[in-house]
């Protein structure tokens, strides 16, 4: 009896321990674009510039650094949508966002801006 008397402050402990590995392995981030993602790419009949491609440019291509400023990457400015169309309609954007998927620099863009993309230059590249 003394010798479990003495170990109750080790199991006490080890059990702490267990239960907050258990605990904790149930928290995670939950990225809503991950568990529904149809429910972003629901709006995707209408594409234009202005009302889908526009934020995904401004957000990773015409930032500091990229394709905006008095240097942009590779000379190419992607600032405006004549500058962002020139690109849809010759394919480079296709290439290297959609099929190459290195550009952005920091990784793929998701699903369903690539859908979003995709749906641009199928409808012709519209404002």
């Amino acid at each position: 009896m003394e010798r479990l008397s003495k170990n109750i402050p080790l199991i006490a402990t080890l059990l702490f321990l267990a239960s907050t590995v258990l605990f904790t392995q149930g928290c995670y981030y939950d990225n809503e674009e991950e568990l529904y993602p149809y429910a972003f790419c629901d709006s995707l009949e209408n594409v234009t510039y202005t009302s889908h491609i526009e934020q995904i440019t401004q957000t990773n291509c015409a930032i500091s650094g990229c394709h905006t400023g008095t240097s942009p990457g590779g000379g190419l400015f992607l600032e405006t949508y004549q500058q962002v169309k020139a690109i849809g309609e010759d394919g480079r954007m296709s290439t290297r966002v959609l099929v190459m998927q290195d550009m952005p620099p920091s990784g793929p863009l998701s699903a369903c801006e690539m859908e979003a993309i995709q749906a641009w230059i199928n409808a012709g590249t519209p404002n």
